[in-house]
């Protein structure tokens, strides 16, 4: 039997499992990422926000620690438009009363093809994020003349991963990566264990950025999801199980 390896932080992992439990499929949780607020004392002050400011949410984690301070804002200013940049994103914000808009790739360089962020009509972004993380989305909304704030209001953590739990599986096995940096991780933790072979597995990532990095660090069966959402991800374990390439 397929065991589906999930990698995302622990909280997000074990809700994963239970819905594929619930469709019979095995799954091991090996988190090589957690998430975490950012301390009060490193938390800058949430940023203002005009009247027709442009406020992005990168990631589900940047409405959960960072939508609380902006909330107010939001509600009150009906002139902000508000992106979503993926539908876990966008589900977030509705569940707050946000009414957000996505783009059709959900990435940056999906968010940079927006209408709404059209240089003749904004000039304020706020980009609600996690630090470092891709630079591309303020880096080239600078350079358009948008003045753009990026907020920062948690981080990634990278703690020790026991890799034991995969050796009492056995092939096939199919891995999450639902990031680069995720994808990265997870990597060098099976290079550095030695466990070479399991690049013969297939790997889910998120989008053909994150596919081409795939391909360039190894992995030989690489699936694009729709997104890095969990609806997503099991779409695409669909495809993988109906097209046999699970290894």
């Amino acid at each position: 039997m397929t065991t589906v390896v999930l990698t995302r932080p622990q909280s997000d992992s074990e809700r994963l499992a239970v819905a594929l439990k619930a469709d019979g499929i095995d799954t091991v949780i090996l988190p090589v990422m957690a998430i975490s607020a950012l301390p009060d004392g490193e938390l800058k002050a949430p940023p203002t926000l005009d009247q027709h400011a442009v406020c992005i949410f990168i990631s589900a984690n940047a409405v959960r620690f960072g939508l609380a301070a902006l909330l107010p804002r939001l509600t009150d200013a009906s002139g902000i438009v508000t992106i979503a940049v993926g539908a876990k994103t966008r589900q977030c914000l509705a569940e707050q009363g946000i009414d957000a808009v996505m783009p059709d790739r959900p990435d940056s360089e999906g968010v940079l093809a927006m209408a709404e962020l059209d240089a003749s009509q904004v000039r304020e972004v706020v980009i609600v994020k996690g630090e470092g993380g891709r630079e591309l989305l303020a880096n080239e909304l600078r350079q358009r003349g948008t003045q753009v704030t990026e907020w920062s209001c948690y981080r990634r953590c990278w703690p020790d991963v026991d890799l034991t739990p995969l050796a009492a599986t056995h092939p096939p096995r199919v891995f999450q990566a639902s990031s680069g940096e995720v994808l990265t991780r997870l990597s060098e933790l099976l290079a550095g264990e030695h466990s070479g072979d399991l690049f013969q597995s297939t790997v889910i990532v998120p989008s053909e950025r994150v596919a081409a990095m795939a391909s360039q660090l190894g992995w030989e069966r690489v699936i694009c999801a729709q997104d890095a959402s969990d609806h997503g991800f099991k779409d695409a374990l669909k495809q993988v199980f109906r097209a046999g390439l699970t290894g």
